[in-house]
């Protein structure tokens, strides 16, 4: 989980006595249908939890484990540090096989006139226990007293949790007070991990006595693929293209629709509850001959049997969607040809003319906009189950759908309600986006899934976000929630699932409509089939790259070690209206942690246009011009043209590319970010800039041998995530070890120019001449590095015990301040582990206090190096208690530069200073190359590590290795 802002405005409220909890899910816990299979806790040892600080506590309750600390911080750390033993669940209840419930039934008999020739059409939908893991992240927090258990907390089913509560408390429900922000408290589509939070807070509140506050963020990722489906619905029925649906089936394959939060499971306070039933209303506003309708009996239940309503009509609508597109009729037409209800017909086909259903959808048929349209209806009875005076609701929908991204975005929705309470439209536009197509955390996913794409963007199809009431309420009101009415609600699902169909051709047959799922769903989906049969086009104008690049995928170590390879035709510069806004700014997001332009880009010159030098043992290299010049740049190159590049090293003429282009590193990029990219270089402006020469020795200057070199060294296969890892590594690994490229630096390379792996991976590395430290437990840092501290250093450049950014590093930190918080996080996360580094810094550390209080006096014998350091460096780096203009911020006793075996990153500083240009705010220090002589610049060096590192060996032939730095390359 990420680390969140722990000030006093980050908190909601803040009640007297509040302390923080964590919780530690087992190792394995799924859900089956019926109950929680988990793993058994059989002992606890928190004995290393009193070193960390005597007021940390652990909550056992059953298999719920939770510690509570006076910080998020401290609880996190007492969390790793606790000892438990697992036992594992048993294989029988791991395969347990989930035997039918008892069932109701509602049969319908009609009679056909005469028999037809029918094909039978069965398909399978399903729900999930939480639509995602949250709204956005936020604190969730629980203050107990004798009247009441006040909650905060983000929900979209406010009862639901309150039962969960009840039950882990012993509260009566009425005592329990839900408060957070007003659009969340409302009748929801489905759960999501806000209530597990709670219900999690309210646990480790009871058991100590205090208010508890829980951080709800993608870490509760966790709880949502953990528990699965809460139902599973199977429909089927007999189709002719010449005659009207019969032998309609409706059934659920367990008792519930929804699953109570993880904590009051694994916490045994849900005994009895796993398996109980809720009555289901079996009402379907349609006609069909031999109609069977099965649900589960049991009392009834009014959030459950809301949420029962709302899956029914998902799975019915789009059930019925798919039928049309069986028969080949439309899907209007379908529904009102079996639908007898007067009230219903003119309220579907009021909603279809004023959603101009039967006029195609306007597009540019060269955009990589997918648009669709959907339908979906639903008749609900009251309260008092009568179906003639309940609400009739219809909608139409329309999508925009990127094909490169998978974004979904609800362009138009008009929602036709033939009583009830006025419906609102743009809350419930709002609210479906938000729920069913936000984003989800993901390797590829940039940000923490916490929302839809930033408001900020301009809308990217020309339509305007519409959302319309198609007929006022009536004065009769049907059944009103706390928020929307749940007949609004019931389409809701169906409608975007069809409209997604329309617009790509794919069938999603249970929710939510991620990013992630779509962008992948698209991926896996055979060109020009759609689910059913019926053939479409999911390729458009300008993107035949798409095919091929999948034909200039390399195929084995012999296709890699072919010297020579073909040129990819040039192609007219993409048009500048071809990719959307949110697909550029991804693209904007993808170079950022590729450092793109720090690499592309010379001194004082155009961005990525290429120019500056690299010296490698084997001669200087120039990068080159990136821009979308169709003269200089990459301004004819296709995407296959420039995936082979960004995968393979090889440009669009078919010459091998040297890989101080960070191609090994590079093609870990998801298709998805790589297309980004590729639209953001071609949406910038093209600057004319011809490459220059590179000054290679022979033979590296012939590029034919980089053949061979590739079959050695070079894996071209995608990233893919570790699943017994978390989603926080998951995307920091993809970041560091992809785009970031982190290894390209930070990784000893052999004779031949390749990183070395295993142990010598981010052990450190000299380059273009500069060091690049080690990232592992090699690390020299004279205090070690913490989660925290990294975290620190990447974001802002600055980490207190270690120093500032300077030097190849300082653009690497620039470019990382444009991602999302939740990305930098995940990289010090990544690299954090690779160092086996603690979460936050040690609260008083020993280290550090004896270096500085070492550090106080000057070395003996060093008094021409100890002038220099006074007439140049004192003023700022000896705190003498006199004021001055500048101070530096951190003691040259903590400075890693001093403590490693190279002396190289101490003599560019002295060199060339430390400057704030890259990151703003990180201090400032002038060069002294023009004042100071070759050994003036080593006596000051080699009094630098004597005095701020004397447990380090003496730097070696420092003047000569000054006299290399300075010479001009």
């Amino acid at each position: 989980m990420g680390e969140p802002v722990l000030g006093a405005e980050a908190l909601p409220v803040h009640p007297t006595g509040l302390v923080f909890g964590v919780v530690v899910r087992p190792p394995h816990y799924r859900w089956d249908g019926l109950s929680l299979v988990n793993d058994r806790l059989i002992a606890v040892d928190d004995k290393a939890l009193a070193a960390l600080d005597d007021t940390l506590q652990v909550v056992i309750e059953g298999d719920f484990v939770g510690v509570v600390a006076k910080s998020l911080t401290l609880a996190r750390q007492g969390a790793e540090r606790l000892a438990l033993r697992w036992e594992p669940a048993l294989a029988s209840d791991s395969t347990r096989t989930v035997e039918p419930a008892p069932q109701q039934s509602v049969v319908r008999q009609h009679v056909s006139q005469e028999p037809v020739s029918r094909k039978h059409v069965s398909q399978e939908y399903g729900w999930p226990s939480r639509l995602r893991w949250g709204e956005a992240p936020g604190w969730v927090v629980v203050e107990q007293s004798d009247a009441t258990l006040r909650v905060w907390t983000h929900t979209a089913t406010p009862e639901a949790l309150r039962l969960d509560l009840s039950r882990a408390t012993g509260r009566a429900p009425g005592e329990i007070l839900i408060e957070g922000p007003e659009h969340h408290l409302a009748t929801g589509l489905g759960r999501h991990c806000g209530d597990d939070a709670a219900v999690d807070a309210a646990l480790m509140a009871k058991a100590v006595g205090r208010p508890v506050a829980v951080w709800l963020d993608a870490g509760y990722m966790g709880d949502v693929q953990a528990l699965g489906q809460a139902q599973r619905m199977t429909l089927a029925a007999s189709v002719d293209p010449h005659a009207p649906i019969t032998g309609y089936r409706y059934r659920q394959a367990f008792p519930r629709g929804d699953v109570a939060a993880v904590g009051l499971l694994l916490s045994g306070r849900a005994a009895g509850d796993e398996g109980g039933a809720c009555a289901v209303a079996l009402h379907s506003p349609y006609t069909f001959d031999e109609t069977r309708l099965s649900a589960h009996t049991g009392v009834r239940d009014g959030a459950r049997e809301e949420l029962a309503e709302i899956q029914e009509t998902f799975a019915r609508e789009a059930f019925l969607d798919e039928l049309a597109r069986a028969r080949g009729d439309d899907a209007l037409t379908l529904r009102v040809s079996h639908l007898e209800d007067d009230r219903g017909r003119e309220l579907l086909e009021n909603v279809a003319r004023r959603a101009e259903w039967g006029t195609a959808l306007k597009g540019d048929s060269a955009s990589e906009l997918a648009r669709g349209r959907g339908l979906a209806y639903a008749q609900l009875p009251d309260r008092h189950d009568r179906m003639e005076s309940g609400v009739r609701s219809a909608w139409i929908a329309e999508v925009d759908v990127n094909r490169i991204t998978g974004e979904v975005r609800l362009t138009r929705l008009v929602v036709g309600q033939d009583s009830g309470a006025e419906v609102d439209t743009a809350r419930l536009q709002s609210s479906l986006q938000t729920r069913l197509l936000g984003r989800a955390p993901a390797f590829d996913e940039w940000g923490d899934g916490g929302g839809p794409p930033p408001a900020a963007l301009p809308a990217t199809t020309g339509t305007a976000l519409n959302s319309e009431t198609s007929a006022p309420p009536s004065k009769d009101s049907a059944r009103v929630s706390s928020g929307f009415d749940e007949a609004a609600l019931a389409p809701g699902v169906a409608v975007i699932a069809n409209a997604l169909f329309d617009a790509t051709g794919v069938r999603f047959r249970e929710p939510p409509f991620t990013a992630t799922r779509v962008r992948r769903a698209l991926a896996q989906a055979v060109p020009g089939q759609k689910a059913g049969g019926t053939p479409t086009s999911v390729t458009f104008k300008g993107r035949r790259w798409l095919a091929a690049a999948a034909l200039t995928t390399v195929a084995g170590s012999a296709v890699m070690a072919w010297p020579w390879k073909g040129a990819i035709a040039p192609i007219a510069r993409p048009a500048a209206t071809l990719y959307s806004a949110e697909t550029i700014e991804r693209g904007r997001l993808v170079a950022a942690a590729g450092d793109c332009a720090a690499c592309h880009t010379v001194a004082g010159g155009a961005t990525n246009a290429g120019g500056h030098a690299f010296d490698t043992p084997f001669g200087t290299l120039y990068s080159t011009n990136i821009t979308p010049d169709e003269a200089t740049g990459i301004g004819r190159w296709s995407y296959a043209a420039f995936e082979r590049a960004m995968r393979q090293g090889i440009g669009r003429d078919g010459r091998h590319l040297y890989p101080a282009f960070p191609y090994t590193a590079f093609a870990k990029t998801s298709d998805a970010d790589l297309q980004a990219l590729y639209a953001y270089l071609m949406a910038q402006p093209s600057v004319s800039a011809p490459p220059r020469d590179n000054a290679l020795s022979f033979p590296f200057n012939q590029r034919a041998l980089m053949a061979p070199w590739n079959a050695l060294f070079h894996d071209p296969t995608p990233f893919s995530p570790d699943p017994a890892q978390s989603e926080l590594y998951n995307r920091g690994a993809y970041l560091a070890e992809g785009l970031g490229h982190c290894s390209a630096c930070h990784s000893p390379r052999n004779a031949l120019g390749a990183e070395q792996g295993g142990e010598r991976y981010l052990a450190g590395a000299l380059v273009d001449g500069w060091e690049a430290p080690a990232l592992n437990t090699l690390s020299r840092a004279p205090v070690p590095w913490s989660e925290g501290a990294l975290f620190d250093y990447l974001r802002t450049g600055r980490a207190d015990l270690h120093g500032v950014a300077s030097g190849p590093m300082a653009p690497v930190v620039a470019g990382l301040a444009e991602l999302p918080e939740y990305d930098v996080r995940a990289i010090a996360h990544y690299v954090a582990r690779q160092m086996d580094a603690p979460v936050v810094d040690a609260p008083a550390s020993a280290a550090a206090s004896e270096r500085l209080l070492a550090a106080e006096t000057g070395p003996v014998g060093q008094e021409a190096g100890e002038r220099l350091f006074e007439g140049a460096c004192a003023a700022c780096h000896v705190d003498n208690g006199v004021p001055g203009f500048t101070k530096a911020s951190m003691s040259l006793a903590l400075n890693t530069n001093l403590h490693s075996d190279h002396p190289d990153n101490v003599i560019q500083s002295i060199l060339g200073g430390v400057h704030d240009s890259a990151v703003p705010g990180t201090g400032s220090m002038p060069g002294f190359a023009d004042s100071f002589s070759n050994t003036q610049v080593a006596t000051l060096a080699a009094y630098l590590r004597a005095r701020f590192a004397p447990e380090a060996d003496p730097w070696q032939q420092l003047e000569q290795r000054v006299a290399e730095i300075r010479r001009p390359h």
